[in-house]
């Protein structure tokens, strides 16, 4: 999940770029079309300038989304930057505008594209050297590549250290640090984003959440620093048997953990919840003051087909209304939300039902 952190920062550069591009691009187009002999130079700014601003409102929603226009950004700087080494005259060195793109194309494409633009970059610094009047020495067009590949990995590297600060910081941001699972902060990101995606697959999205019986005995017997090791051994247990592809597995607080996963009907939603409460079970560890006489859990679960109107509070408060059921049914059970009769659901808590 810390990929996302890093296309975010990504995409935050980006739209920093596309903002300095525009601002940049628009007084230079009017002051070449009003100062200059050759007015086509600020039609090639004006463009540049109306394609960014195109750039900018296809990006101005979804974050993540704007990388899909990040190489038509790219593509397009290297097109000026050419163009403007083109126009340069002899004070200005041609070579210099395409010294800067690794500045350019490394905070915002992805690792594996940045060697694929380099080379793209080292092709153009040739061909701008090949441009100029006066012939250069092979020594010399050696000598320049070298120089910008040198200065394309210093930038690459540092963009790379840079990303893997914000993967470590998100990391210790989203992961509960005693039982390694997501935290609660996390949640509603997620959910929110699940919800999204469901909506526009048509898939199922089913909420379940989890608490261990009678934990605080389990604290007073034996300490918490067992009771701390009880937890990790059921955090590993719920990430064990929910390892599919799109299941997420949270801290909610406590000895209370939430699992969100996707694509199951109610009947599987079901059978996966009691998958979870069995994989506690079998633990085996021993709760002397259970009537059980092990450690035990239970379970409520809110699965739902139609996400038009559900909102992640929605998801919480049912779930967690089922939970509730479920330890005044006598603990160690699963509850189905929707198998509550109605005018039942609210004992003591607060629930808002799906229109």
């Amino acid at each position: 999940m810390t990929r996302f952190s890093v296309q975010r920062y990504r995409a935050a550069v980006l739209r920093m770029y596309l903002r300095i591009a525009v601002l940049l691009a628009l007084p230079l187009s009017a002051l070449y079309y009003l100062m200059d002999e050759t007015p086509d130079r600020g039609l090639v700014s004006l463009l540049f300038a109306l394609f960014v601003m195109w750039l900018r409102w296809h990006t101005r929603h979804d974050s993540e989304e704007s990388l899909y226009y990040v190489n038509w950004f790219v593509l397009a700087t290297l097109c000026l930057m050419l163009y403007g080494a083109f126009i340069s005259n002899e004070q200005l060195r041609q070579e210099i505008w395409v010294m800067i793109f690794p500045i350019v194309f490394a905070p915002v494409v992805a690792a594996r594209e940045r060697i694929v633009w380099a080379i793209a970059g080292a092709v153009a610094i040739v061909a701008v050297m090949l441009l100029r009047p006066e012939m250069p020495t092979p020594l010399t067009v050696l000598v320049h590549v070298i120089a910008y590949l040198t200065l394309s990995f210093i930038t690459m590297m540092l963009v790379r250290h840079n990303e893997q600060n914000i993967e470590r910081l998100a990391h210790l941001t989203i992961i509960d640090p005693l039982t390694k699972a997501y935290c609660r902060g996390y949640l509603n990101e997620v959910l929110t984003g699940e919800i999204n995606r469901c909506k526009r697959s048509g898939q199922p999205l089913t909420l379940i959440m989890l608490d261990i019986d009678h934990f605080k005995m389990i604290n007073d017997d034996h300490g918490h620093l067992y009771g701390d090791n009880v937890l990790e051994q059921v955090a590993a247990a719920l990430k064990h048997a929910a390892k599919r592809a799109g299941d997420h597995v949270f801290r909610y607080g406590g000895e209370e953990f939430c699992i969100l996963t996707s694509g199951l009907d109610r009947g599987e939603a079901w059978q996966f919840a009691e998958k979870l409460r069995l994989g506690v079970s079998a633990l085996d560890i021993e709760c002397a003051r259970s009537p059980h006489r092990h450690l035990t859990a239970s379970v409520g679960f809110w699965c739902v087909s139609n996400l038009r109107e559900i909102t992640p509070t929605a998801l919480l408060l049912n779930a967690d209304n089922a939970l509730y059921r479920a330890k005044a049914a006598g603990r160690n059970t699963v509850v189905d939300f929707d198998s509550i009769p109605a005018g039942e659901e609210g004992v003591g808590r607060a629930v808002v039902v799906s229109s």
